[in-house]
């Protein structure tokens, strides 16, 4: 799940995570959400899940820091999808943003484009 904007392009990289996501996990029921903004929205794709069969929901949340969504918003749409869905384990992932890794990822990106002073 990540914020969602009314911009299509902007909300195709989550789309492309879902599908990626699908490919290396064929035997896991992916469903992309949008907090906001954006279809589909967290209770629908929760709902599409269940009805798919699913027995337990793992959320990973798509957001780098740990603002008032990831701290108010989504814990209480995580809770009404946990009251609707009793029968149904539904856990969280931390927000991307507490991931050592990012800072590969960016200083990856950054030696990528060379030391601009030189050139």
């Amino acid at each position: 799940m990540d914020h969602g904007t009314r911009g299509e392009t902007a909300n195709r990289p989550l789309i492309k995570l879902a599908e990626s996501l699908a490919v290396e996990r064929p035997d896991w029921l992916i469903a992309h959400a949008h907090m906001e903004l954006a279809e589909p929205d967290f209770p629908s794709a929760i709902d599409a899940l269940v009805e798919r069969g699913a027995k337990e929901i793992l959320v990973h949340l798509h957001f780098l820091g740990e603002g008032y969504h990831v701290r108010k918003t989504l814990p209480a749409l995580i809770a009404e999808a946990r009251s609707r869905h009793p029968e149904i384990l539904i856990r969280v992932t931390d927000p991307l943003g507490r991931d050592p890794r990012i800072t590969e990822i960016v200083l990856s990106r950054m030696d990528q484009m060379g030391d601009s002073s030189t050139q």
